[in-house]
């Protein structure tokens, strides 16, 4: 009995000393804060907080939703970035076009504007309404994961429009016409 014991209490630590240990190149609690820059139309920025030094793929994409179902997913930029390291945060962001009626979106990085990406999506709003959720909080998450960023949403037939949470995991509405979520993706390459 006493040989059992010492073998079980063996295997739980060495298998907490490896959970313990192991670590991922992804898992280096990146997470998204707030940045105060005003902004000349609907969009928002961030800081991407806690970044090493090296190159990075980042990627923006959005998600077009119908009543709750994925319809389209489009690239709105992707392009690689070398972060110097010199400061541990990245500013990144969206914003629509920068005149009114412009149905297009913009990826923002270190306040650079990049890629007039063309959406029905905007364009169908202006006669009905649109709203846009953002980021309240910190929000965390890892390398090679999307994270949103930022929601607009057209509200259904008759119906208002629901904001979407995206301060934590969340549901596209089936009640809103449509949502668009725009994530980004930060992929270290070096």
């Amino acid at each position: 009995m006493k040989k059992i014991t010492t073998i079980l209490l063996l295997i739980i630590m060495s298998t907490i000393l490896i959970a313990g240990c192991s670590s991922s190149k992804n898992s280096i609690n990146l997470y998204l804060g707030n940045c105060p820059d005003n902004m000349n139309w609907m969009g928002k920025k961030y800081f991407v907080n806690n970044l090493e030094k090296g190159n990075y793929e980042v990627e923006f994409t959005a998600k077009e939703y119908e009543y709750g179902i994925l319809k389209k997913e489009h690239i709105l930029y992707k392009s690689t970035i070398e972060h110097n390291g010199k400061n541990s945060s990245l500013k990144i962001g969206i914003i629509d076009g920068n005149e009114i009626d412009s149905p297009y979106l913009k990826a923002i990085i270190d306040d650079a504007e990049y890629n007039s990406y063309y959406l029905d999506f905007l364009k169908d709003s202006y006669n009905t309404g649109i709203s846009m959720s953002i980021l309240n909080e910190d929000k965390y998450f890892d390398l090679d994961n999307e994270v949103a960023i930022a929601a607009y949403s057209i509200g259904g037939e008759n119906n208002s429009t629901i904001s979407l949470n995206i301060d934590e995991e969340f549901e596209i509405s089936k009640h809103n016409l449509k949502d668009l979520i725009v994530y980004v993706k930060l992929h270290k390459i070096s």
